[in-house]
């Protein structure tokens, strides 16, 4: 499980140019290209950023999706009240993520007191696989919540 906490916490927040459209007001294509200019000024091949989702009308279209430094960078040439809406965003990701975190943490920990009780005592193993199992549910309910709530996918 380390391993997947790891990948989950470690790979960069992501922000949709339908995200940034929602945020600013501007419409998606005018966003996407404002995107498309900004990476190809930077001499960054813009298909690293592009991905493909389903619009409404189950039609493939697509989108930009780039991280903190680049969203910044797009933005810093809309409105200041644009720009703190995106900003203001990022805060909320960063916040999911350390919240999430924290309560991964807890139950890591818990994990690790309630095996060493069951070694220290060495009875207590009907209890002790009560309490695994407990973990490992809520556990995965964290890893569930953080899929959710920050768009990330684990295997």
């Amino acid at each position: 499980m380390e391993l997947i906490l790891s990948d989950l916490f470690s790979s960069d927040l992501k922000m949709s140019s339908r995200e940034i459209a929602e945020l600013t007001g501007k419409e998606h294509k005018n966003v996407k290209r404002d995107c498309a200019l900004m990476l190809n000024e930077l001499e960054v091949d813009t298909l690293r950023f592009e991905r493909i989702y389903l619009d409404g009308m189950n039609r493939q279209q697509t989108e930009y999706v780039l991280d903190e430094e680049l969203t910044l960078t797009l933005v810093t040439g809309y409105s200041v009240k644009l720009r703190n809406a995106v900003i203001k965003r990022w805060k909320q990701l960063e916040n999911q993520t350390v919240s999430l975190q924290d309560e991964i943490n807890k139950i890591c920990a818990k994990e690790n007191f309630d095996k060493a009780l069951g070694s220290i005592h060495g009875k207590g193993l009907a209890e002790r696989k009560k309490t695994k199992k407990a973990n490992s549910n809520v556990f995965q309910s964290l890893l569930s919540q953080a899929q959710l709530k920050l768009g990330l996918r684990y295997d």
